[in-house]
Order: C-alpha cells, then sequence, then structure tokens
C-alpha cells in the first residue's frame, strides 16, 4: 500500500464535511472560563437588635447643605442696600414736600388778621397759620423757624394774606409788623384795572369811588386840568399798610413819592424844554409806558414822539385807541372816534392813558438821540426803529410777524 505522507511533513487534520443541503450546524469549541475568586469568609453577625444609624436626610435639607456657607451675608448685604436706598428716597420726598410746603399757599390777596399772644411759641403761631389757610404745613414752618433762628416772634396784631409765603410771614413776625400787609400797584395800569386790584385787596367799590373823587390839595396836582380824573397819578409802588388806612393816604404818598423824583431830577425844568407842562408830559409818559419797557427804549420812543409832535404829526400809538375802545366799551380799532385815538387826531390826547413810572416820564424831558419817526417791537422784545414808512415795512415784515398780526 502505497504511503500518502510526504516525508517530512505532518499530515493535515481532516474536518468533517457538512452533507450537501443540510442543516445541522458545525459543532462549537466550549468557551475557556476562568476559575472563580476564592470568597473570603464569612463572618457571622450577632442580631442584637437595630443598628442605631441617623435618620436620613430629605432632598431638601442635602440640597441647603450643599450651599455655600456665606449666603446669609449676601442675605443681610442686600437687606443694608434696601434699607439705604429707602433712605435715601424718604429722604428726597421729604426734601421737596418741605420745598413745596414752603411755597405761598395761593395768590390770593385776602388780608386775614392773625392775634398772637403774649408768650406764643412757634409751634402755637404755626398752627394757628395753618388752620387760618395762610400756610400749607404748620409743622413745615415749625422747622423752617427752628432751622434758620430767625429770632422770637413778637406779639400782636397782624394781618396777612395767602399770597405773602411763609418767608415773609415769618420776617413780619419777628420784626413786629403788626397789623400790616402790602398793597401793591403796578406799572401801566388805568384806574378801572386799579380798581379792581385794589377790591381784590379787600377795598370796597365804594371806598376805591371815593379815593379817586376827593379833592386833594398836593403840589403834583397843581397843572392839573378842572374835571379831569386821577387816570396817571396813582403812582406805582408797594405800599404797606394798616387794615385801616384810607385809600386817600395810600395815594397821597404816591403823589410825595412822584413829586420828588420830578423835584430831585430836574424833571419839569426839562418838560420845559420841550414845550411841554408837567400834565402834558405825564400823558406822554403814560403813552411811552405802554408802549416799551426798556429805559434805554423809552428815551429813544420818546425821541419818536416828540419828532411827530413837533412836525404836527400824529403820534399813532396803539395803546391810545385801545385805552379808547375801552372807555367806550367797543371793540379797539383805529378808527373809533375819540379824542385820544392818536390816530385820527394830531398832537396829544386829552390826558394820561396809564399811570407809569418815573423813568418814562424821564425819558419825555430826555429823549435819546436820533432823527428816528418809526419804530415797532418785534416778537423777540427788541424795538426796531426806523427813519421810512418804507423801512417801518420792511422791520414789520421781517421782526414782527406774531406780535403785529393781533392789530
Amino acid at each position: 500500500m502505497k504511503n500518502d505522507v510526504t516525508p517530512g511533513r505532518l499530515p493535515a487534520p481532516k474536518v468533517p464535511k457538512r452533507p450537501l443541503g443540510g442543516t445541522q450546524p458545525l459543532a462549537r469549541s466550549r468557551p475557556v472560563v476562568a476559575p472563580a475568586a476564592p470568597q473570603a469568609p464569612t463572618i457571622p453577625i450577632e442580631d442584637n437588635g437595630a443598628l442605631d444609624l441617623p435618620p436620613a436626610l430629605p432632598p431638601q435639607a442635602l440640597e441647603l447643605e450643599r450651599r455655600p456657607k456665606r449666603t446669609w451675608v449676601k442675605r443681610l448685604f442686600l437687606a443694608f442696600m434696601t434699607l439705604v436706598l429707602l433712605g435715601i428716597a424718604a429722604g428726597v420726598g421729604a426734601y421737596f414736600w418741605y420745598k413745596d410746603a414752603l411755597q405761598p399757599l395761593s395768590t390770593s390777596q385776602e388780608r386775614i388778621k392773625v392775634e398772637v399772644a403774649a408768650g406764643a411759641v412757634a409751634d402755637q403761631v404755626a398752627a394757628t397759620l395753618e388752620e387760618k389757610k395762610l400756610v400749607k404745613s404748620a409743622l413745615a414752618l415749625q422747622i423752617y423757624i427752628k432751622l434758620h433762628g430767625k429770632g422770637s416772634i413778637k406779639a400782636g396784631n397782624y394781618v396777612f394774606t395767602p399770597g405773602q409765603g411763609p418767608f415773609e410771614i415769618v420776617e413780619w413776625l419777628t420784626q413786629g409788623k403788626v397789623d400790616t400787609f402790602k398793597l401793591t400797584i403796578l406799572p401801566g395800569k388805568t384806574l378801572a384795572e386799579i380798581k379792581k386790584k385794589l377790591q381784590e385787596d379787600g377795598y370796597s367799590a365804594g371806598a376805591v369811588d371815593a379815593a379817586y373823587s376827593h379833592q386833594y390839595n398836593h403840589p403834583l396836582l397843581a397843572d392839573k386840568p378842572a374835571g379831569t380824573t386821577l387816570e396817571g397819578y396813582i403812582y406805582p409802588e408797594t405800599y404797606f399798610v394798616s387794615s385801616d388806612t384810607p385809600l386817600e393816604t395810600v395815594f397821597t404818598q404816591g403823589f410825595d413819592l412822584l413829586q420828588n423824583d420830578i423835584e430831585r431830577k430836574g424833571i419839569k425844568s426839562a418838560l420845559a424844554g420841550h414845550n411841554l407842562s408837567v400834565y402834558q408830559g405825564m400823558t406822554l409818559a403814560s403813552i411811552i409806558e405802554k408802549e416799551v419797557h426798556n429805559t434805554a427804549d423809552k428815551r429813544q420812543v420818546s425821541q419818536v414822539f416828540l419828532k411827530r409832535l413837533g412836525e404836527g404829526g400824529r403820534l399813532a400809538s396803539d395803546p391810545t385807541y385801545k385805552y379808547a375802545a375801552a372807555m367806550l366799551g367797543i371793540p379797539p380799532s383805529t378808527e373809533i372816534e375819540s379824542p385820544y385815538n392818536t390816530y385820527k387826531n394830531t398832537g396829544l390826547p386829552p390826558g394820561p392813558i396809564a399811570n407809569f413810572t418815573v423813568d418814562s416820564l424821564e425819558a419825555v424831558g430826555n429823549p435819546a438821540t436820533g432823527d428816528f419817526l418809526y419804530f415797532v417791537a418785534g416778537d423777540d422784545g427788541t424795538t426796531h426803529f426806523s427813519r421810512t414808512f418804507e423801512e417801518h415795512e420792511r422791520n414789520i415784515r421781517q421782526y414782527c410777524q406774531k406780535l403785529c398780526s393781533t392789530f
């Protein structure tokens, strides 16, 4: 028998063949399992009851324990800052309250009597002033008196108005201005307007009419034409009077003030240099007072009006026809038939159309230099002067669009 083994080689292992078309799987080799590690010996534990272990913490507590230990510092800081901000807000609020509480209660000029008894302290007086509606807050007034040390309050009978305000009221109380109140007459006002103001100040209509018609013996009225009113003569000033001071006394004080200025400043002789009496000068001064307010402008306007008068022309002043309209109770117009309408009549009107300040009268006697014939008050408050009518019309178009459109 022939040997199939090749010399020098080992025979290849024989693999059993899978039968054709069979489904029997090939035999698999068993996995190699590592030997089990030796177990530690079990030590028996005696059952002596439940173990003494701490109770399990809930999840919330575990979460709190995990938070930083300095959380309370942050909370304390936030609380402190909140208090600081609240304090600042309270301080700001208190400041604005205090500031507002020291403002005049109203603009009323109603005279209110206040009696301050001997030995009265600031707290008592402040409460009385608040009760009589003269101040907004008694507490604010007490604080003001204590902070500013205005001095002791003097006893007596006082007359105050809500329009005075706490500052002036305290000043009067500490200076002892008993039974005194302020009576202010503004410039550029007619007798009708002054009467209305005096009635607001507490004087009756009959008292005002009686003072207007009273026969005064005063040098200021020496050249006032007979039968004319006191228009223009009620001098604009702030007067300090008592509750029983008659208006005739107040008016006489005004006459004194104006007469003293006329004499001291040589106004009478200055007016005579322009062929004007004091009464005529007052008439022109009242028109100038209504036209402009700046002293320099008053002197230049005086130059314009004096030049027109010197040439025999018309003053053509708007305040004059408006005054005429008010006297007649009709709408204002340059066509009004009245001796006060300087658009229709040459020369001066019959008399003053309002009261005036002394610088207006002084401007009549001492006008500015120049040869201007026209002027217009611009929308910005500046007065523009011109020599010709064409230039005047140009100034109106350029500077007086709003004001001039109302005429």
